[in-house]
């Protein structure tokens, strides 16, 4: 498994509960987010296993965790997202790097 991990800066604290909201509501429900072009949502969608994000609302900086099967995933899934601009008010991105996933146990 591969992990693309993309830090942003500069996020809005008070749009970052409705954003994540109404973005989750778009993917359990399997609809194309609108800014995201047809071609970048079916290579996410058809790679991506699992994502995560973290959020520190004080410096207004999230971490997005985005979980692949392989590395060929995880390089057709940064390719797909690295030609996207955030939307309005979710920041700029500050770091992207992807790396194989070691270890995840649960204690």
């Amino acid at each position: 498994m591969h992990v693309r991990a993309a830090r942003f800066e500069g996020v809005d604290p008070a749009r970052v509960e409705e954003d994540y909201k109404r973005f989750r509501e778009m993917v359990r429900a399997g609809e194309r987010p609108e800014f995201m072009p047809e071609d970048v949502y079916e290579t996410l969608r058809t790679n991506v296993r699992r994502m995560m994000s973290f959020v520190d609302r004080e410096t207004g900086s999230t971490l997005d965790l985005t979980f692949t099967d392989d590395a060929d995933s995880a390089h057709r899934v940064h390719e797909a997202l690295d030609n996207l601009s955030p939307p309005e008010g979710s920041g700029r991105r500050s770091s992207v790097q992807t790396y194989e996933l070691m270890l995840d146990e649960e204690f």
